[in-house]
């Protein structure tokens, strides 16, 4: 079985890597970085590299995994779909789903099979030369199956998961990926960001605790790929965020008034439901959803 990486960044770096040792499995990749296409090589990401997907053996390939920005995904669909053999699987790791999903729902007579994928791992620093191996061991990995994927595709996709170390995998739908990432992931980045554009920031040195450290770790972000997810997912990340600047709202107006016991009353209701989430974490992910 033979699986092309178009691109090798710090998810499709990792995922090359994690894929080591899986059974009868040929790893080759796209990059247009030689420094990055070398290095691959040297640890064994993958047998070849190709610096242009051009003269790249595309249609020999069983599997190929677009580990791409979400428009730079949609951009290649359109352009190299019929290189895409019948029957072959198409997946992908963007953060936001619906500008491939809009893009390959647009392709009539598609031949191959698309089965979109986002693992919940990452890191501050991007590019291979901060993949590893163990990037998604413990980590959710989504899959948004609709009713035109195989069982076979969606269990293939799962054994590789598994292999990669994941803790395990989450389904969904696009529409419903991108809404909850919306307030899982690029919320708390707005919210990161937020924290570090307020006036104490930089005389704040030797005061700040875990808390600090861990609400605005996400802020030292990519700009250019930030903006490039939340301008995708824009009118949902809008409304999240106009719903957390009223609950912030509230929790002032609360610190300015005169009743003490509402102010409990209110972080006794949210200290209760963060306690409740964190008792259904060992639930089960559950089944695909195609609705």
């Amino acid at each position: 079985m033979k699986m092309m990486f178009i691109g090798l960044g710090l998810i499709g770096g990792s995922m090359a890597l994690a894929l080591q040792g899986y059974p009868d499995l040929e790893r080759y990749a796209v990059d247009p970085n030689a420094w990055t296409r070398s290095e691959a090589l040297r640890r064994g990401a993958v047998r070849a590299a190709w610096s242009d997907v051009a003269e790249a053996p595309l249609e020999e390939m069983d599997i190929v995994a677009l580990c791409l920005h979400p428009q730079a995904a949609a951009d290649f669909v359109l352009a190299h779909a019929r290189r895409i053999r019948p029957g072959a699987l198409l997946t992908d790791v963007c953060g936001v789903k619906r500008p491939l999903h809009e893009a390959v729902s647009s392709l009539a007579d598609r031949p191959f099979v698309y089965l979109g994928g986002h693992p919940m791992a990452g890191r501050e620093r991007g590019g291979f030369a901060n993949a590893t191996p163990d990037l998604f061991r413990g980590a959710h990995y989504i899959l948004t199956p609709d009713e035109t994927v195989p069982e076979a595709s969606i269990r293939l996709m799962a054994r590789m998961v598994t292999h990669m170390g994941c803790a395990d995998i989450v389904y969904s739908n696009p529409e419903a990926h991108d809404e909850r990432i919306g307030y899982t992931s690029q919320l708390m980045h707005v919210m990161a960001l937020a924290l570090c554009d307020q006036h104490l920031l930089f005389d704040s040195h030797g005061f700040e605790g875990n808390s600090f450290r861990g609400a605005t770790r996400v802020a030292a972000l990519d700009p250019n790929l930030w903006c490039e997810l939340f301008w995708a997912n824009r009118e949902t990340l809008a409304d999240l965020t106009d719903e957390l600047a009223g609950r912030l709202a509230e929790y002032s107006a609360l610190l300015r008034g005169g009743d003490r016991e509402a102010l409990l009353d209110r972080l006794t209701v949210s200290s209760d439901r963060k306690k409740e989430f964190d008792r259904m974490q060992g639930a089960p992910s559950g089944s695909p959803l195609f609705t």
